[in-house]
């Protein structure tokens, strides 16, 4: 909110994709692990979603219960879509 940059976390990979949840945790995607994970400063790095060859810049659709993350694969020529329950 002031503008200000600070560090959230240590180096945790090549992030492409990142959305920031309502309570201030994050989704993003990873090259170095091909996977969608979920990090917050309490919990830390969670996986999500496994096997991409090239995660890239997602999607995040809001609904009923929780959120649907539309996440291409940009090697695989692939779309995947996980349902995240609140």
């Amino acid at each position: 909110m002031s503008g200000q940059i600070r560090t959230l976390s240590d180096p945790i990979g090549r992030l492409d994709g990142i959305y920031e949840m309502r309570d201030g945790s994050v989704l993003a995607t990873d090259w170095n692990t091909g996977s969608l994970f979920h990090w917050s400063e309490s919990g830390g790095m969670r996986k999500l979603a496994e096997g991409f060859k090239g995660p890239a810049d997602f999607c995040v659709v809001p609904q009923a219960g929780g959120l649907l993350v539309v996440v291409p694969d940009l090697v695989q020529s692939h779309l995947r879509f996980i349902q995240l329950k609140h």
